[in-house]
């Protein structure tokens, strides 16, 4: 039984007991129907309390229900993990964590409340603390709108990183257009502090930390990218030797 459970079976507890007092106040000259009255109330308390878990069982069963018939409507295309299917310790009736079965590592929480209606609370995801090479790959559920089960994954290889220390960057092909992305790593903690996405055979390119990133489609026609720094000044990057890789310049 959760916290919340626990407060509402004290509060009827508190209320039974309210009228019990009050039962014995009026009757106690009829003492027989003051004891009758009082055990009504009891027994009724008592066995709301032990049928409570079947009832949760039983409601938590309908709701999942509800939730594949509003799954199978809107999204027939999809096949999805639905957890829990039975009512279990740790879980709300009517929450459920779903995804879709090609994504196992992430998904939503939907609730379905008492009127059937069907809402998303939250999202979540399973996804292990990554290694340093290996941050880019959490961009498929992060990148973007918040992830919902409307949302279409980007495709997303790397084509390249860049590691200094704290500092680590990637070359990275997002539905086919180039990309960059920078992170900033430690054992106890990670962040994206930037992303840039160009356009199919373009290029991308980010400023951060004395260090100007490029990354050039590998379709890029021309044979040179300018860039054009935040201090005012610009120089050129080879797109003939750096198609496909990550371009690193420090600036002075």
């Amino acid at each position: 039984m959760n916290p919340a459970e626990t407060i509402f079976f004290g509060l009827i507890g508190i209320g039974v007991m309210a009228a019990i007092v009050f039962i014995w106040l009026i009757l106690r000259k009829r003492k027989r129907w003051a004891l009758l009255l009082t055990s009504i109330l009891v027994l009724g308390f008592v066995g709301y309390y032990l049928y409570f878990p079947v009832l949760k069982i039983n409601e938590h069963e309908e709701r999942y229900g509800i939730l594949v018939d509003h799954l199978s409507k809107h999204y027939p295309e999809n096949e999805f993990d639905i957890v829990p299917e039975r009512y279990e310790q740790g879980y709300s009736v009517g929450s459920f964590e779903v995804n879709k079965i090609e994504s196992p590592l992430f998904g939503v929480t939907l609730y379905v409340d008492q009127s059937g209606e069907v809402s998303q609370p939250s999202t979540w995801t399973k996804q292990e603390y990554p290694a340093q090479q290996d941050l880019w790959k959490e961009l498929e559920f992060s990148y973007g709108e918040e992830y919902s089960l409307e949302k279409d994954l980007p495709v997303i290889t790397k084509q390249d990183e860049w590691i200094d220390g704290e500092l680590t960057a990637f070359a990275l092909a997002i539905d086919e257009s180039p990309a960059i992305a920078v992170y900033e790593y430690f054992p106890q903690g990670y962040g994206l502090l930037g992303i840039e996405q160009g356009k199919k055979g373009g290029f991308a390119s980010i400023e951060w930390e004395g260090h100007v990133f490029v990354h050039i489609d590998e379709n890029f026609k021309g044979e040179t990218v300018v860039i054009h720094l935040k201090n005012g000044k610009e120089f050129s990057v080879n797109a003939a030797e750096h198609k496909k890789r990550l371009f690193v310049e420090k600036i002075r």
